[in-house]
């Protein structure tokens, strides 16, 4: 019946409309031609540049370079330096390149500059020239295929390309007997792709003289060489790897060069002329520079020369601390310097003893020796406390401090009891002093926030295993797994035995258990922070009045004249920052976009920080009072846009103020904040009422709803999707909860919210340590960062999680 309907409906209706179309004067065939829909012109594309040659800029001299890319029709050069001028060449320039010219000043100083292009759809990436005063001679693979590529004069400049497998870029030059030569390996320096970079120099018959992999561990290789005789002598670069590619760009430079190795002393008291003297190599009658310094902080040096060359620019950390110099002759505990605290000393680890070539034939290629050991006495009384730190890498210094507390006669100084309760091991696989995440044998009998004896690393669990692919999670810092009781983070192979520990006081009776009792020392080697570097901190409490002695060694044992430090013996100053990220966020109405706060604690401050947000324009909402808890240093927030918000709203009056106990710092503003597009979903965190989502209208989220949950028991929630634009699966977190407080039973794939549906069901669960308080938290799209970051995802409403000890229950 129905077909027969609409066909009927059909033959009603065309005649009528027929009757209309007749009755309208016929349109020429041009104006019906116009009436149609315009076609949407493509929006042209960005412009793409792939490569730059050559990258060596010629200081005060004029050179033609070439970039490579597609859609640079009509591009026009930018450069980050007001007096690198470019010139197009319009006729050599195509859609796919681009050639130009660069002037430079002789007043250029040597260093990178970004170069990129522009064109009406707008700018590239950016690229890097680098700046020198050394004429630069570029080298392909092709060019060593007949033998080693002969340098024609010293110093020089050359640049290269590993571009195959297994590729030895060989150069022939000539040096006189005696003769020091510097070789500096640019690799990281000019952001090569080469991970592995190796130089060699053989003589005339193939022998290898020497070689070098990094002027200290991790860095480009650098070498300051002796000619054995006049002759002539070939350099090799490679990568030990043997992998080539585009990208494994490098840059030597040799000859007689300036060249600034260390400096010393690495601190200056403020106010207090200071000399500082430059090591290095053919630094003769430029090694020496007399500063005063003006200002607290880190002090760039202007050095003597300006034709001195240098890996990173020496400066000095300036302080108001009273500044002594080491006195030679405290290699040993009875022969300490005496110093009176608060001090900054400025010492060195040099040579004790010549490396042998039979004990050490490495260090003593590279210039090593065996380095002393340095002991600085100091008096402190009965409870006093001291922050002991070192400063060495910091400042670009090769030695890898350690630092002891020890007796006047040489025993170390006790800090406190560790009694193992439970035993352990690593389960799956090696791990090393950076990773967090460690598979532990019988997890189930752990909890939060116990700590975790590695061999002396001691750590402290986070978060337990989400799922039977996890392993426990412990505390982290700037991405790096954290040590506790100043010891330092290492290495751990699989297998290895652990042990859950309780710490006590010294003198403690302790109930025999069956498993060890640690005694733990106060010493560091890394600091437990991992906030500086392989540079030494821990706290000393004094037992009792008396004096102590600070021992620094390296911790491998190696010295050398660059093998310069400061320790630091100060009062501590507990204090915090914080920082915002998901600056300029952009919120779309009716949804909401998340943003954190982390936290920089420094000197044991390890209180709750509380961030408060006023001032908000009216139609937006932000998570507030925010907390990030004791020994945290992250927290998240949610702003939401509410349907109608307005994109010109007055952000003039938000401010956002952290306090910690008696500490009040501003934490600055969201910075320009953008009404976005239409969301293709909404993220909807809501309470469970009567087994169903509370599905509160979106237009009412102005108020955040709450949910109640009981140390040691368990909420249902739910996570919905109101679907505008989508369809597919949604994957989800809930971030901002109590610590102690996770999404039970998550699965294998976590939280989803899958293909064509709309809600989930989530149970929250409390451990039953968690103290009632109250915290607002938010569903997130989940992140590969692997923590509770919600900067610039997607996020829900917030809801207002209460926690709260439930009646007639004792919490422990």
């Amino acid at each position: 019946m129905k077909p027969f309907l609409f066909i009927l409906f059909l033959g009603l209706s065309l005649p009528a409309v027929g009757a209309q179309n007749a009755k309208r004067p016929k349109q020429p065939a041009a104006v019906t031609k116009m009436a149609a829909k315009p076609a949407v012109a493509p929006k042209p594309a960005l412009p793409t540049i792939t490569t730059l040659s050559p990258r060596g800029l010629h200081i005060g001299m004029e050179q033609v370079f070439t970039i490579m890319g597609k859609d640079l029709t009509g591009a026009t050069i930018l450069t980050s330096h007001a007096d690198i001028k470019p010139m197009i060449d319009a006729a050599a320039s195509t859609a796919t390149k681009v050639v130009f010219k660069l002037q430079t000043p002789a007043k250029l100083g040597r260093g990178s500059h970004d170069v990129w292009v522009k064109t009406a759809s707008g700018e590239s990436t950016k690229l890097k020239v680098y700046a020198d005063d050394l004429s630069p001679q570029t080298r392909t693979a092709a060019d060593f295929k007949g033998g080693p590529v002969k340098v024609a004069k010293l110093p020089a400049s050359l640049w290269g390309t590993l571009t195959e497998t297994g590729q030895h870029d060989a150069y022939l030059f000539t040096a006189k007997a005696g003769e020091e030569l510097v070789f500096d390996l640019a690799i990281s320096e000019v952001g090569s792709a080469a991970k592995a970079p190796t130089l060699e120099i053989m003589d005339g018959s193939g022998a290898v003289l020497v070689v070098n992999r990094g002027l200290d561990s991790g860095s480009d290789p650098l070498l300051a060489w002796k000619a054995p005789s006049d002759g002539d002598f070939t350099v090799l670069v490679s990568n030990t790897t043997m992998d080539g590619s585009a990208n494994h760009l490098y840059r030597l430079t040799l000859g007689v060069l300036p060249y600034v190795t260390a400096f010393s002393p690495l601190t200056a008291k403020l106010g207090e002329p200071t000399t500082v003297k430059l090591i290095g190599h053919h630094l003769s009658g430029k090694d020496t520079i007399i500063v005063t310094p003006t200002k607290e902080g880190m002090m760039p040096l202007a050095l003597g020369s300006r034709d001195s060359r240098y890996r990173s620019r020496p400066s000095l950390r300036v302080s108001t601390q009273p500044q002594v110099n080491e006195i030679e002759e405290n290699d040993d505990v009875t022969n300490a310097q005496v110093v009176s605290a608060p001090v900054q000393v400025n010492g060195s680890m040099g040579f004790l003893a010549r490396a042998s070539g039979k004990d050490e034939p490495r260090l003593e290629r590279l210039g090593y020796g065996k380095a002393d050991a340095d002991h600085f006495a100091f008096d402190a009384k009965k409870g006093q406390t001291w922050i002991i730190e070192t400063l060495a890498a910091q400042a670009g210094s090769p030695a890898d401090t350690k630092l002891e507390v020890l007796h006047p006669d040489g025993k170390p100084v006790a800090r406190l009891l560790m009694q193992a309760v439970r035993d352990s091991y690593n389960n799956f696989r090696s791990v090393d002093a950076n990773n967090a995440d460690i598979r532990l044998q019988n997890w189930e009998e752990m909890e939060l926030n116990e700590y975790v004896w590695f061999n002396g690393d001691i750590m402290k669990i986070i978060r337990m295993p989400r799922g039977p692919d996890g392993g426990c999670f412990f505390y982290i810092n700037d991405g790096k797994r954290r040590a506790y009781f100043d010891t330092s983070a290492t290495s751990h192979s699989l297998d290895e035995p652990c042990y859950v520990v309780e710490p006590y006081p010294l003198g403690s009776t302790i109930a025999a258990n069956g498993l060890p009792i640690f005694t733990l020392n106060y010493q560091n080697d890394d600091s437990g922070d991992r906030k500086i570097d392989r540079d030494s901190r821990l706290t000393f409490t004094a037992p009792a009045d008396g004096r102590f002695v600070v021992k620094v060694t390296d911790t491998r044992g190696w010295g050398g004249e660059r093998f310069v430090y400061s320790l630091a013996i100060r009062e501590p100053k507990p204090d915090f920052s914080v920082k915002l990220a998901g600056m300029n966020p952009t919120v779309m109405p009716g949804a909401s976009v998340g943003f954190s706060f982390r936290a920089e604690r420094t000197d044991n401050f390890d209180d709750p920080i509380q961030i408060d947000i006023t001032g908000l324009p009216p139609g937006y909402f932000a998570s507030s009072p925010l907390i990030i808890e004791a020994g945290h240093d992250l927290i998240s927030g949610s702003l939401h846009a509410m349907h109608d918000a307005k994109a010109d709203a007055d952000w003039s009056k938000l401010k956002i103020t952290a306090k910690g106990k008696a500490l009040t710092h501003d934490a600055g503003t969201f910075g320009k904040v953008i009404l976005g597009a239409k969301p293709k979903f909404i993220i909807v965190l809501e309470p469970d009422a009567g087994g169903k989502p509370v599905m509160r209208d979106l237009a009412e989220e102005m108020k955040p709803l709450e949910l109640t949950l009981a140390p040691g028991q368990s909420v249902k929630a739910w996570l919905r999707a109101v679907r505008l634009n989508d369809k597919g699966i949604i994957n989800l977190d809930v971030h901002g909860l109590p610590h102690g407080v996770i999404i039970d039973d998550i699965g294998l794939n976590g939280v989803q919210i899958r293909e064509g549906e709309t809600e989930r069901p989530i149970f929250f669960r409390a451990a039953n340590w968690v103290k009632d308080q109250d915290k607002f938290c938010h569903g997130a799209i989940s992140s590969a960062r692997n923590e509770h970051d919600s900067a610039g995802l997607q996020t829900s409403f917030p809801i207002l999680m209460k926690i709260r000890k439930a009646a007639g229950v004792a919490a422990r």
